[in-house]
């Protein structure tokens, strides 16, 4: 063998053995290439909020957020004083203060008309007479009952860019199902503003997604078992894969009072002011908003399944998820097609 030959050779190992040590070290190391991941958490709206996010300048925006959310209850929160749907309630017009109000009756609109009045804010009198709102109260009977509804109805309201006002005295509103998703779509368009293109924004188990989780996948939401107890280890009936998209889930499996041995929950039917006895136990809407994706689920705990049905057929950009009783009490399951390989049941 001459000189060269065994150059060579020796070249060969040398290279072989700076290729081994270099994946060797690369395995035992975090990718460069990988952006860290940031997680901020925190309470609002009488519950929590989750956020995950990447960010190749590893910014921690939680100040911030915790600003926009505060902001956004000193507009739409009825738990506030003097927050400005308080202000309208107790009197005949407002005009907007911040720019939170406007978005969301002109959202409440669009889907009040499209659920046939099944979506109405103007409901907040019946849920303040069942005892679901800040003041605790006895049972109402059915003349009580009877009187609110002549003030319960979204074409009572009237609206510009700039004010809103009432056209009978006693309406008021009530935004509890819309606009919680709604400040996670805040919250998402200010971090959207910051340039970040992969991140996960949690409050009060509804939420939106952009881009990636950490593993490069699509994120995956999972759906609870309505029959699980309080207390017990969280079991999912169903995965969600979602793409760029919002999510929320409705139901009264957990937010409800029993009344002479009987359970109401708290979602009301703003068409007979009592709370829902219909077929959907759970429903869980996609959409490309999470205002959207909270104020549908909240709808079609109120029409039903069938009618549910018959809606999504017209509202092609919205995926739905029901879990539902049978005529013989059995618990089923319901999924729009366009959910389809996008859910793991």
């Amino acid at each position: 063998m001459n000189n060269r030959t065994k150059n060579s050779i020796y070249s060969l190992i040398l290279v072989a053995i700076v290729a081994i040590v270099w994946f060797y070290r690369d395995s035992q190391n975090p990718k460069t290439d990988i952006l860290p991941y940031i997680f901020i958490s925190g309470e609002a709206q009488g519950t929590t909020y989750n956020i995950t996010y990447s960010d190749v300048e590893n910014r921690n925006f939680k100040n911030e957020i915790d600003s926009l959310l505060r902001k956004f209850d000193q507009s739409l929160s009825t738990y506030l004083k003097n927050s400005e749907i308080v202000q309208f309630n107790k009197s005949d017009s407002l005009q907007f203060q911040s720019p939170y109000f406007y978005p969301v009756l002109r959202k409440s609109k669009e889907i009040y008309e499209a659920s046939g009045g099944a979506f109405d804010p103007t409901v907040y009198p019946f849920i303040e007479a069942w005892g679901f709102g800040p003041e605790k109260v006895d049972f109402p009977d059915s003349s009580r009952i009877e009187e609110i509804k002549k003030y319960v109805g979204f074409s009572y309201i009237l609206f510009d860019k700039k004010k809103v006002k009432k056209e009978k005295e006693k309406v008021s509103l009530d935004f509890n199902a819309i606009a919680q998703g709604y400040s996670i779509d805040v919250l998402y368009d200010f971090l959207d503003s910051k340039g970040i293109k992969n991140m996960m924004v949690e409050l009060g188990g509804e939420l939106r997604v952009k881009g990636e989780n950490e593993n490069g996948d699509f994120w995956a939401i999972g759906i609870d078992d309505p029959q699980q107890k309080v207390g017990q280890q969280p079991e999912r009936v169903a995965i969600i894969h979602l793409d760029n998209e919002a999510i929320s889930t409705s139901g009264n499996y957990r937010k409800f009072f029993v009344y002479e041995g009987k359970k109401y929950g708290h979602s009301i039917n703003p068409k007979t002011g009592y709370p829902i006895q219909r077929d959907i136990i759970s429903a869980t809407v996609v959409a490309p908003s999470c205002m959207e994706a909270d104020a549908w689920s909240t709808a079609f705990m109120v029409t039903g399944l069938e009618e549910a049905k018959k809606i999504l057929s017209s509202q092609d950009h919205l995926e739905a998820f029901f879990i539902y009783e049978d005529e013989n009490g059995d618990l089923q399951h319901y999924n729009t097609d366009n959910l389809n390989g996008k859910i793991i049941l």
